[in-house]
This record gives structure tokens, C-alpha cells and sequence, in this order.
């Protein structure tokens, strides 16, 4: 079944319709500096001035590196405004990944406070024009068909895919959002996921195209400091970040008082969502790739007990099918232009337009989707197949888990066996007891043959964990792993 609504395209600058109508009203907090929609406006003018006056040209990549959270900000404006595709940098990368990358997508100009050796870069105070000089060029017409974006994605496989958007997507991404999600000019959207992250930019977008304030954390305060200091309405988390304001006192009583706390990332444990749920916390489930600029399908407010078995229906603007071999294919408003790969656009899509996700799942009568794993994550044990994420839900339910991961471990009798990578809290259950568990849930090959603590630098990351680093850690067998016996 397709279940499909359409959006129209703004045609105006979204940044310049706003900074007009809510010129006074906060656009971006850090600390004790706040710039209004005015100043967020003017700000990125100059930025966008500097650049023209440095030789860009409308179409070129700037890349942006090594930038405080409010320049970034302003950087990523500045080349909507330009008409500059943004490439915000996984700065988590190694520094040989990065200077790989920016070797093979060759960025016209890097904005960064770190130089990059073998290419061009600049501070970002070098850019900024006098007031004189704004009036003397002359900024592009907007258009939402260019291309805005250039965002890193992850495959399974662990390789780096380059994904370009258009305004247009963005912009209906945010609409779709924000009609399902209320976000009006008097609300606050913490800056929860950083900007090179699909989920973090798409924060922009939605709070620009409504004249909400985007609040930027600073390190020195905790997460949950920062929504009880400044009233935080809305947040988007991962689930691992969800898990952690949960096990704070305060947290509960903390999170109470916001309008939504969006959950995408990668699949909420039921547990977890239960957790919320029992403490009335305005929850909201979503189903998302960065190829679809963000979210696809979200619960509803009306609600909120389907975030226990479900990502919710499709959001305006986007559309969605099931294939025959059970995978969620996608198209619609939101769809990226296509892949850049040695400075060439490839499509993305089938014959048919059809963008196809790699993750399995279904849709009830009432159209709501629910995930239960990806294609490629299946692996065969002694001539079974096996799906990890089933494993990971059951295992995610068990008190004193707060994240799984199944991944294959190579048996020369049955091919693979699962084994789980656990973060645990403090009364965490030994492995056989764990596996006592399970086995009246399980068929004996999907009981996994051992369990390990998730080590420290996977536990404390804020996004998605890696399953491949997670298989090249254990074919290593040179790494220390501490055994849940």
C-alpha cells in the first residue's frame, strides 16, 4: 500500500521571510550571547559577501571544518544565502579519513580554525565584510532546485557515501516535521546532534522556517542543565541519549515540562519507550535516513502508545512502499538529488524513482511502519537465518541493559554465531543468566555464544554504533574485551 501526501515548495529565502517577520525574536543562543533573526541575517550576509568577494562562485562546495557551534551555524546559512553547498565535516573522523575525503570531493574553499595541509583554507574572521561592502555585490536569487547540501552517510558496509540535497528537500523536510510536531516562534530546539548529522541540520531548517530559537549547549553544561536553564520545548535524541537523561534524579521531572522529545537514530528499545511513556514525557518515534533529509515516518502526539510498537505513519510530503522481499522503499519531496562520487551526481533511485532503504519492516491497516531490522545485517548460522535487531530488542528489555548489538562471530562448525556487545548498568545480569532468559524466546541458534561489555569509546559516542568496527574489534583478537560471565 502507498501512503502519500504532497507539500508545496517555498520560493522565498526562508532565512530572509523570517529574519523580516521575526527580526527581533531569538534565532540562535550560546552562553551569553543572542543573536536575533536580524542578526543571524545580517551575520550570514557578510559571510556569504566574504565569500563572493573572495571568487566563489554560486555551485561551489565549502566545506566546514574546525568552527565553534555558533559559526557553524552561521556558516551553513551564509551558503544558503550564497548559494554555496554546505559540507559540514565529521570532525569525529581520523584526520587521515578527513584528508582523504576532502582529497576525493576537492571543496572549493574549507572555513575552519584548524588548517587542512594540501588545501585551501581560511578563519572564518578573514570573511567578514565590512558593512560598506554588503551592498556592493549582489547575492543570488534564491532557488529551492539547487543543491544546498553535501552530508556523510555510513552503510553498513562502513563505507562513506556523500549525499547531496537540495533546498527544496530540506525546506519540506522541516514543513512535514513541523506538521506533525507544533513549532511556533516562542519555542526553543536544543542543538542536541551536531550538524554534520542529517538530524542535527534538519534542526535548522525547522526552527528557521518558524522563527523558533535554536539553542546551542556549551560544554560545561550537562544536557539536562541546559533544558531546565532555558525552558527547552523541543529536542531530538538518540536513544543512548535518551537512556542517559533517564538515569539522571532530575531527569524525569526535568524532560516533563518539554513539548517533544523526537527519537530517531537507530531502533528505541520498547523498554525505553516504556520508560517515557510511564513518566509522561511528550515522546515521538521516528523512522529516518539521511537520503530523505531526516525524518520519514513519526508518531503522533494523539498517540503515544504506538511508539511502543511502531515509527508512526509517513509524513507529508514523502512517500513510502513495502516490496515484495519486505523491504521499505521511499521517494517524495525530501529525496536527495543523488550520491557525489568523483565530482559526479549519481541517482539513487530505481527505475521506478524508488529509493531503496536496506531495511526490512511492515505497515498495519492504519499505515504507521514498523521497522524490524536491515537487509544486511542478516547473517546465517548453521544454514538459519539470523536477525540481529530481534535479538537486540529482547535483550534491550532485560533490566539493567541500556543498548545491545548482535553482530556475527565466524564459527568453523556453523559458519557464523551471534555474539552482543551490551552496555550495561549497575546490576547488569551475568552471561548464562542472560541467556536463561532467552532461550524461552529464542531458538538455540539465535542464543548468543557470548556477551561483551560495549567498550568505553562505543558506549560514550553520541550516534549510531558501528556494527563493522564492532566485527573488525573481534577479528582483530588483539583487543582486551571484558566477558559478561
Amino acid at each position: 500500500m502507498n501512503y502519500s501526501t504532497k507539500a508545496k515548495p517555498v520560493n522565498q529565502h526562508p532565512l530572509l521571510e523570517t529574519a523580516r517577520r521575526y527580526h527581533s525574536r531569538p534565532a540562535v543562543q550560546f552562553g551569553d550571547i543572542t543573536l536575533t533573526y536580524s542578526d543571524l541575517y545580517f551575520k550570514s550576509k557578510q559571510l556569504a559577501t566574504g565569500l563572493s568577494l573572495r571568487g566563489v562562485q554560486q555551485g561551489q562546495l565549502i566545506a566546514l571544518g574546525d568552527l565553534q557551534p555558533k559559526e557553524i551555524v552561521i556558516s551553513v546559512w551564509a551558503c544558503i544565502l550564497g548559494g554555496y553547498i554546505a559540507f559540514p565535516l565529521n570532525l569525529r573522523f581520523p584526520e587521515s579519513s578527513l584528508s582523504q575525503i576532502l582529497t576525493n570531493i576537492k571543496p572549493t574553499l574549507i572555513i575552519s580554525n584548524s588548517s587542512y595541509p594540501d588545501h585551501a583554507s581560511i578563519v572564518i574572521s578573514e570573511l567578514i565584510t565590512g558593512d560598506g561592502q554588503l551592498d556592493s555585490i549582489d547575492l543570488p536569487s534564491y532557488d529551492t532546485q539547487k543543491a544546498a547540501t553535501l552530508l556523510m552517510t555510513s552503510g553498513s558496509s562502513g563505507d562513506v557515501k556523500f549525499v547531496q540535497h537540495s533546498h527544496h528537500n530540506h525546506i519540506e523536510s522541516a514543513k512535514g516535521s513541523n506538521q506533525n510536531i507544533e513549532l511556533v516562534s516562542s519555542d526553543l530546539w536544543l542543538m542536541s546532534l551536531p550538524l554534520y548529522h542529517v538530524g542535527g541540520l534538519s534542526i535548522l531548517y525547522r526552527t528557521g522556517l518558524t522563527g523558533a530559537a535554536l539553542i546551542i549547549p556549551e560544554e560545561k553544561d550537562s544536557m539536562l542543565e541546559v533544558i531546565d536553564k532555558y525552558g527547552i520545548t523541543h529536542i531530538s535524541l538518540v536513544a543512548t541519549q535518551l537512556q542517559r537523561l533517564l538515569k539522571d534524579e532530575a531527569g524525569p521531572r526535568i524532560l516533563h515540562g518539554m513539548k517533544a522529545i523526537l527519537m530517531g537514530g537507530s531502533a528505541i528499545p520498547p523498554a525505553l519507550v516504556q520508560k517515557a511513556l510511564n513518566h509522561k514525557l511528550p515522546i515521538y518515534v521516528s523512522y529516518g535516513s539521511t537520503e530523505m533529509a531526516s525524518q520519514i515516518t513519526t508518531t503522533s502526539g494523539n498517540n503515544r502508545k504506538s511508539a511502543l510498537e511502531n515509527s508512526g505513519k509517513v509524513l507529508p510530503g514523502r512517500d513510502l512502499i513495502i516490496s515484495h522481499e519486505g523491504e521499505i522503499l521511499t521517494k517524495g519531496e525530501t529525496l536527495a538529488q543523488g550520491y557525489l562520487l568523483d565530482s559526479n551526481l549519481i541517482d539513487l533511485c530505481d527505475d521506478d524513482g524508488w529509493f531503496h532503504t536496506g531495511d526490512v519492516g511492515y505497515t498495519n491497516v492504519q499505515g504507521e511502519l514498523t521497522v524490524t531490522g536491515r537487509m544486511d545485517n542478516q547473517f546465517i548460522s548453521g544454514g538459519e537465518n539470523v536477525q540481529p535487531e530481534h535479538i537486540e530488542r529482547l535483550l534491550a528489555n532485560i533490566p539493567g541493559i541500556l543498548n545491545a548489538i548482535v553482530i556475527p562471530r565466524q564459527d568453523e562448525e556453523f559458519g557464523s554465531r551471534p555474539i552482543a556487545f551490551l552496555e550495561i548498568d549497575s546490576g547488569a545480569l551475568s552471561g548464562e543468566e542472560l541467556s536463561r532468559q532467552l532461550r524461552d524466546q529464542l531458538p538455540g541458534y539465535m542464543l548468543p555464544q557470548a556477551y561483551y561489555e560495549l567498550p568505553d569509546e562505543y558506549a560514550n559516542a553520541s550516534l549510531k554504533i558501528s556494527r563493522q568496527e564492532l566485527i573488525k574489534l573481534i577479528q582483530s583478537g588483539n583487543i582486551h574485551l571484558h566477558s559478561l560471565q
